[in-house]
């Protein structure tokens, strides 16, 4: 994979969050969650991740900030959509070179005019495939020189007339159909002009589908409907992965394909909501209630839900098989099935919190959260190595003082 276009820029921040650190490729991965072979393919361009959750605990682990983690995540979705054009265009690159090589592999032979293979009886060769012309055969004597019939004449114009009106009247009538049909296409619900309905989202001013990348008024009307659905949201007009989340969540709670684009179906269901479907827990309400489940080791379950989903019940994250991890401890679609939930369980944070402890209490460990679990771990030795370097510092200068 080349390092250009999409997958260079998004390499280029990750080299920038990595030059913040003054750490080496190792030491990031150990808290990553990843090997340092693989971070460094990510950051020379050379490869993209099929799954961002890596990519969210790089920038943590390296001190990116909402607004840039946003962008991260902005940046990884537009190269991992070019590796995947790389990836199915390789057959057909491949299939090409075949057809080349096998098309070197023919001599040549002089050109001849455009013929049809009707018209020449060619048929493939049983060893090459290519068409093989037959032999001439000698062309029959005639059998008289009676002189050929002349060509039928064309039917006088009166006889043509009847059709050619016809088929302007059938044109007509298909114009009168197309004209009607867009109009009625164009107008809303309430019998309106599209171009004048006061929902803006259903108005001619804004694509069918509003998604992500996009940057507008319509997106600032997108942000304000969810929160007026109880979303926690920056209104900015920016359709970026915090906008994409609720979408996927009001999509989910309403009955809707959960894909996170806003086709028509999605813009009137946010104006004709009058409920609070985006309405949930705190970060602090969740932190408590995972204190009270998890009192074998509270605060490590705590840290390794803020690395997962930063204490969102409704935090959702797009895998590359087309999978989404849903809530606090950002379960996969997998293991909800393995543990007899659904989707719309995992987004109720008391479910998704009592779920986790039950896999916690298969191991009596972590282990289903590796990579968060490293990075707690990593967390903690250097607060604990800080601590005591400041321990040390201090008994040395009461020891100085005391001498003195």
């Amino acid at each position: 994979m080349s390092g250009t276009g999409d997958v260079e820029e998004f390499a280029e921040l990750l080299r920038e969050l990595k030059g913040r650190t003054n750490r080496s490729y190792a030491a990031l991965a150990a808290r990553s969650g990843v090997s340092g072979s693989a971070l460094h393919r990510y950051c020379s361009g050379t490869s993209v991740p099929g799954d961002y959750d890596v990519i969210a605990r790089f920038g943590k682990v390296c001190g990116a900030g909402g607004e840039e983690l946003l962008e991260l995540h902005r940046r990884w979705v537009l190269a991992d959509a070019e590796r995947k054009r790389d990836v199915s265009r390789a057959p057909a690159a491949v299939s090409a070179a075949r057809t080349g090589a096998v098309a070197s592999a023919v001599p040549a032979v002089p050109a001849v005019p455009a013929v049809s293979r009707g018209e020449t009886g060619a048929v493939p060769d049983a060893e090459t495939g290519v068409g093989v012309l037959p032999e001439p055969e000698p062309e029959p004597e005639p059998e008289s020189l009676a002189p050929a019939p002349e060509p039928a004449s064309a039917p006088p114009p009166w006889r043509r007339r009847p059709l050619v009106a016809v088929l302007a009247l059938a044109v007509f009538t298909a114009g009168v159909a197309v004209a009607l049909f867009i109009g009625k296409a164009l107008m809303s619900s309430d019998g309106s002009d599209g171009s004048s309905d006061d929902r803006l989202l259903l108005s001619s001013r804004c694509p069918v589908v509003v998604s992500m990348g996009q940057s507008d008024a319509c997106v600032h009307e997108l942000q304000s409907l969810l929160a007026r659905a109880g979303g926690e949201l920056d209104i900015d007009g920016a359709f970026g992965p915090a906008t994409q989340m609720r979408v996927v969540v009001f999509q989910l709670r309403t009955g809707l394909t959960a894909n996170g684009s806003v086709d028509e179906r999605t813009k009137r269901a946010l104006y004709e909501n009058d409920g609070k479907p985006l309405d949930t827990w705190t970060p602090e309400r969740v932190t408590r209630r995972i204190r009270e489940v998890f009192t074998e080791d509270p605060d490590r379950a705590v840290g390794i839900a803020d690395c997962a989903s930063y204490l969102d019940p409704l935090y959702t994250l797009p895998n590359a098989n087309a999978t989404r991890n849903w809530g606090v401890f950002q379960l996969y679609d997998g293991t909800l099935r393995k543990l007899g939930g659904t989707r719309e369980q995992a987004l109720d944070p008391d479910w998704n919190i009592r779920a986790a402890h039950r896999l916690w209490a298969l191991t009596q460990d972590f282990s289903a959260w590796k990579a968060c679990d490293r990075a707690y771990r990593a967390g903690s030795k250097e607060g604990k190595g800080a601590k005591e370097t400041k321990g040390a510092k201090e008994t040395r200068g009461a020891k100085g003082t005391k001498g003195s």
